[in-house]
């Protein structure tokens, strides 16, 4: 009894890790220079926030996913990392340009 049931939960085992290695799905950024980014964005920050152009950078969030073997890549959203006054700012920008709310307002002019 107690071996059968060792061998059934190494079995089980073996199918979860086998399933989880078939599917994996990771959340990642790049950095990215201002003509990769969308220009639906990038109109839209400088809109909004053209004073801080060339105080920061571009980040691309996105999502890697692996399944049987194919990756596959899909963007979530678009972040403009800069700083003001010594303040950290973070601007938070949908795919087709709307700016996010944040949870402080770090970035509000």
């Amino acid at each position: 009894m107690k071996n059968s049931l060792i061998v059934a939960l190494f079995a089980l085992f073996l199918c979860g890790g086998t399933a989880f290695a078939q599917v994996s799905t990771f959340e990642k950024s790049k950095k990215l220079t201002e003509s990769e980014v969308p220009v639906a964005v990038v109109k839209s920050f400088q809109q909004d926030h053209g004073d801080l152009q060339d105080k920061g950078y571009w980040k691309l969030h996105y999502t890697e996913k692996i399944e049987n073997g194919k990756t596959t890549f899909k963007p979530e959203r678009y972040t403009y990392n800069a700083k003001k006054d010594g303040q950290k700012i973070v601007l938070t920008y949908s795919l087709d340009g709307v700016l996010e709310p944040t949870k402080d307002s770090s970035g509000s002019k």
